[in-house]
């Protein structure tokens, strides 16, 4: 017994947590591959490395996985300070390198050297697309840094290529990514960039992108659904997912056979951006003007929102709420308890629904079927739910308003 466990220590050694070893880097200079600082590491890699996401079989193990900056040419390499089988007998290591390969597109390199020598070629990639939108960030390092956003699909010459190796970086940071079908024409890219300068020439730098779907409806309009958003690591936190986002409404807000602007099974992250931005969008239209907000949400906000901006009732309710709330005194009692009920009635629909679920069970449950779901809607519990709910509804939306504030 003492062997095995002897044993069981030995192999836990080549055990490496994939999310630590995978390195990512987006080079735009030579001494950037030699550099630790550029590099950054998934969130996730359980859809390569299964739930615990972990690799076996290596000690010191780094998965390297290099990008030019532009146009995302790719170097991958494994590198690893002892293997299992080096060790042990009858203990097969994971196949690292493959699946990895099952995600990165044929084309990458795994030499050093020849990934340096395509630097050279970046001062040749431009922006897929049309460009849409030009805005600046101010870097306590580098100054004032400019941003374009191009609107792209799949017919631009050598689009197709650079959209497989951009996806895969879906993967590390979305936890249910999946690849699309890009060959769809239904399909629309939007792309940021950075624009920088090497040696005198200006170069661009890969950012983010959203895909968007558009669907039918009928019977003459479309149906624009973000599907995936992403904006890499190394630019986070610095305005672009809110310059991209207003960016796309403003796009199809300029194209009359859209109805409105939707999206599929957006995280909790997307809901707070989106929020940001269409109450920035909707706080200068008329219906939602400060002396109309204590009168409640109404038809003519709707309405506005959908012909004006292409927010649907759902969303423009939540601007509404939002805008109410930077309005309201909440040191006033009365008002405060206007708006909590306000938003508080909204809230309460899920549980108006359980209500109307329940008058039909009592037509065909059983006695004690019915007490039971009749414990889960248990009264004083809803109220309990209800408020939390609120609080944490009415805390993201201060963020939000703090948030337009600085921005002003």
């Amino acid at each position: 017994m003492a062997g095995v466990n002897t044993m069981e220590k030995k192999l836990a050694e080549y055990k490496c947590d994939t999310n630590e070893a995978i390195c990512l880097k987006l080079v735009r200079f030579p001494e950037d591959v030699e550099d630790d600082g550029t590099t950054f590491h998934p969130e996730y890699s359980h859809q390569s490395y299964g739930d615990d996401e972990v690799a076996f079989g290596y000690k010191g193990l780094q998965i390297q996985l290099f990008y030019t900056a532009g146009n995302l040419s790719t170097l991958f390499k494994v590198k690893y300070s002892s293997k299992v089988t080096e060790a042990f007998d009858c203990v097969e290591p994971d196949d690292i390198e493959g699946k990895i390969r099952e995600i990165v597109p044929a084309g990458f390199t795994c030499n050093t050297d020849d990934f340096i020598s395509l630097l050279e070629k970046e001062a040749n990639f431009k922006p897929f697309g049309t460009l849409l939108h030009t805005y600046t960030v101010h870097s306590e390092e580098a100054g004032e840094l400019t941003y374009q956003i191009h609107k792209a699909d799949i017919t631009c010459p050598g689009f197709h290529e650079y959209h497989e190796r951009l996806q895969t970086f879906l993967m590390w940071f979305i936890e249910t990514a999946s690849f699309i079908d890009a060959d769809d024409d239904r399909w629309d890219f939007f792309l940021v960039f950075e624009k920088y300068n090497k040696d005198g020439e200006t170069l661009y730098a890969t950012v983010g992108y959203m895909t968007v779907y558009n669907y039918y409806v009928y019977p003459d309009k479309t149906r624009p659904r973000v599907s995936q958003m992403l904006i890499l690591p190394p630019f986070q936190g610095e305005g672009h997912g809110a310059q991209l986002l207003e960016a796309v409404h403003r796009f199809y807000c300029s194209l009359p056979k859209v109805q409105d602007i939707t999206a599929e099974d957006p995280s909790e992250s997307y809901v707070k951006l989106r929020d940001y931005v269409l109450v920035k969008l909707c706080q200068g239209l008329p219906t939602f003007a400060v002396d109309k907000l204590h009168l409640g949400f109404s038809a003519d906000m709707a309405k506005e929102a959908q012909d004006k901006l292409k927010i649907n009732k759902k969303h423009a309710r939540r601007v509404y709420e939002i805008l109410r709330l930077r309005a309201t005194d909440m040191s006033d009692e009365e008002k405060a308890r206007e708006y909590r009920l306000e938003v508080k009635k909204r809230l309460f629909g899920p549980y108006r629904k359980n209500q109307r679920e329940l008058t039909k069970m009592r037509k065909c449950l059983r006695p004690e079927e019915l007490v039971s779901h009749m414990d889960q809607m248990d009264t004083q519990t809803q109220h309990e739910e209800l408020e939390k709910s609120y609080q944490v509804v009415v805390e993201d939306y201060r963020r939000i308003i703090e948030r337009i504030a600085a921005q002003a």
